[in-house]
């Protein structure tokens, strides 16, 4: 059975809340270990709303400095105090973040009693920034008005199991047992053995990606390649183009053909411009292009 790889918009709006939307935020659960990604304003508010389990939150990951994408940041650190966490919390994040974080903590007089471990990036290529036994996290540049940052998360799916029968058939060393359930072909004599001969099937791995304010690029694509799932901002309609390149934001339809590029499964909306009342003017657009595409809102629960 799969784990738990479960996605939740917490805020979808842009700049800043409106129409009962919050701004950035969502929240990652795999096997009951949670990561933020984004805390804007109310961020706190949803998390509870929403069951974020506060205490099993290990990572979150803060694409850039604009407000609507940290100002929700100091009410969750300085919450825990009233929580009792004693474990370690890891903070991703630009340069910069770390300047912002002490300055808060210092201008309130206000000690956290636990371990904040603070990573500032200014990496210009995808690096891998956090690895777990069951999860790979990866950074890479957008290109927005300051350093932002789309990060892509990776199932990480335990050794393949060998059929026991083909083990006495083919008269497997431990040195080649281990080989194929690594998920490599061996070879005796003239002939190589196919592990995917050898072993019972297992689900492929899943991924998510998450892309917020950024212009139209299409030189992320290599990095969200098939991805499960795609989230990217749909700030604009295509009506708005020549606002959204200015203000390096993207339309629906230029997400869209960021999904077809990237072979996702899924692309989900968000970020939308305070001019839409509902959302539904850049989500419908995208969709008209790539019809693999769901609605991103506040509250919405989607299973990779």
């Amino acid at each position: 059975m799969s784990k738990t790889f479960q996605l939740t918009i917490l805020g979808s709006n842009a700049a800043m809340p409106a129409f009962g939307r919050m701004t950035s935020c969502q929240s990652i659960n795999y096997n009951d270990n949670y990561f933020l990604i984004d805390a804007g304003e109310g961020a706190q508010i949803r998390m509870t709303e929403y069951k974020v389990k506060r205490n099993r939150l290990r990572c979150i990951y803060i694409s850039h400095l604009h407000g609507d994408h940290v100002f929700g940041l100091p009410g969750i650190l300085t919450s825990y105090n009233h929580y009792n966490r004693s474990t370690p919390l890891h903070l991703f994040g630009p340069t910069g973040i770390k300047a912002y974080i002490e300055a808060m903590l210092a201008a309130g007089q206000t000690t956290l009693r636990f371990e904040l471990i603070i990573t500032e990036m200014d990496h210009t290529t995808p690096q891998v920034i956090w690895k777990s036994h069951e999860l790979t996290v990866t950074a890479f540049p957008l290109k927005h008005r300051i350093a932002t940052y789309g990060y892509r998360f990776d199932e990480q799916l335990s050794q393949y199991n060998i059929i026991p029968q083909k083990i006495k058939e083919h008269r497997l060393s431990i040195s080649e047992i281990k080989e194929i359930k690594s998920g490599n072909n061996v070879r005796q004599g003239d002939a190589e053995l196919q592990y995917l001969d050898l072993v019972y099937p297992r689900d492929k791995p899943r991924s998510y990606a998450y892309c917020s304010d950024t212009v139209y690029d299409e030189s992320i694509v290599p990095t969200i390649k098939d991805v499960t799932a795609l989230y990217h901002e749909t700030t604009y309609t295509s009506e708005f183009a020549k606002e959204a390149e200015e203000r390096y934001h993207t339309t629906g339809m230029q997400a869209a053909k960021i999904a077809q590029l990237a072979n996702a499964g899924l692309l989900i909306t968000g970020h939308y411009s305070s001019r839409y009342r509902r959302g539904d003017e850049p989500y419908l657009e995208a969709k008209s292009y790539f019809a693999e595409t769901l609605k991103g809102y506040d509250g919405m629960i989607h299973n990779l």
